[in-house]
């Protein structure tokens, strides 16, 4: 009877470790060419798992989601599954490109007789939200390029945008979705935009606060609050405005792209007529990012004196601004400009008992004698960095840590 229950516990045991090694089953290959070949021989799609090794959330999925047994069995079911190094395979280097890779993981639902993206995830969820993920790939009406096509052709069924738009949010085509939310949100009369399922819609697509939308809903903040509270509200507006200053203000010509002078003109104006209490504390950025793509630092500097002059920040606004700009010096080949920002930032030092802000202060500082070829300078402004971020760490207990670090 021992032997018995020995031998069942044993064979149970088998049954469980045979169980737990089922995973997704990637192909050896790195050539992707094979990987077309295969795909189109057994008539599937193809499964890319696009992930970096620097990557936390590609090793989670890989440890945790594609061993579970039913992703397993669905995906080596349906597809056939390859995996890819984007920043070291040869291959991986090439598709990066030709799939618009743009953050890790991105997985990839791929049509083998077109080469073509036809549905696609970013991030890392749960075993059912990549079975939800792959069963619409399947599907060519509701795969992403099955609902562009249906878009494109002109459907705008309210069910259907909102089934089409978190199939772009997932994608992380952020851009996309905010322009089908904005298209169909704009062609509604102004009285039906201050409904819950509208505002929902604005609240987690429309990012442009130049766009119809986001300026009606500034103009009438009242009947929005009553949808979802002024503070949801406002930090809505807030964080569009925000968004659509930093790309203005961090462009530079080394990005490829032309200056968009108009838009800028656009946000400077409206950030000066809105009544909005988050719109004082943005215009500076505009005003001294003017005189960086000038090359005028010594306006630079003007303009940001001016800026703490009238109090404009709120918070850790200040911070977050001193910091954005004064480090812009080291592109100014000004040696007595360089040297007039390291003494703001020794000021600024002396003045916060924040020992985190120090560190940040610090490696600013570090940054600027860089540029001047201080050598002593830099490593005294790193160690002092070092210090103060061991400092700050101390005093918290290891409960908190830096939370910006500009290089």
């Amino acid at each position: 009877m021992k032997k018995m229950i020995l031998a069942a516990c044993l064979l149970g045991l088998v049954f469980n470790v045979a169980a737990q090694e089922r995973s997704i089953s990637f192909e050896t290959t790195k050539e992707w060419k094979k990987v077309i070949n295969k795909a189109k021989k057994e008539k599937k799609l193809i499964f890319v798992d696009c992930y970096t090794d620097w990557c936390g959330p590609c090793k989670m999925l890989a440890a945790n989601v594609f061993t579970q047994n039913e992703v397993a069995d669905y995906f080596n079911r349906h597809f056939v599954n390859a995996t890819f190094e984007m920043e070291k395979d040869k291959d991986g280097i090439l598709l990066k490109d030709r799939f618009a890779i743009r953050a890790y993981p991105t997985l990839v639902f791929v049509d083998p007789a077109t080469g073509e993206v036809v549905h696609r995830l970013v991030g890392a969820g749960s075993a059912e939200w990549l079975l939800e993920g792959a069963k619409l790939a399947g599907d060519p009406l509701n795969n992403l390029t099955g609902m562009t096509k249906r878009y494109d052709a002109g459907e705008r069924d309210v069910a259907f945008l909102d089934d089409y738009l978190k199939a772009l949010s997932a994608a992380y085509m952020e851009a996309k979705a905010g322009e089908v939310a904005a298209e169909y949100l704009g062609q509604l009369p102004e009285e039906q935009l201050a409904t819950k399922e509208n505002w929902e819609l604005a609240r987690l697509y429309v990012k442009d606060p130049l766009s119809p939308t986001l300026r009606h809903v500034m103009a009438n903040r009242a009947k929005f609050y009553k949808l979802d509270g002024k503070e949801a509200v406002d930090a809505k507006l807030n964080n569009a405005l925000r968004e659509a200053t930093g790309r203005l203000s961090s462009w530079q010509a080394k990005q490829g792209k032309p200056f968009d002078e108009q838009r800028n003109e656009a946000l400077l104006k409206y950030l000066q007529e809105i009544d909005f209490s988050g719109a004082p504390a943005l215009l500076p950025y505009l005003y001294a990012a003017a005189r960086v793509r000038e090359g005028d630092f010594r306006g630079v500097l003007d303009a940001m004196h001016e800026a703490f002059k009238y109090n404009l920040f709120r918070n850790e606004e200040g911070r977050v601004f001193f910091q954005f700009f004064i480090q812009s010096l080291d592109r100014s080949g000004d040696e007595a400009l360089v040297c007039e920002g390291v003494a703001w930032i020794d000021r600024q030092c002396a003045g916060t008992g924040d020992d985190f802000y120090k560190a940040n202060l610090m490696s600013s500082k570090a940054r600027l004698l860089t540029s001047i070829g201080d050598t002593a300078g830099v490593e005294q402004a790193k160690a002092d960095e070092e210090r103060y971020n061991a400092e700050g760490e101390q005093k918290s207990k290891g409960r908190s840590m830096r939370a910006i670090r500009l290089k």
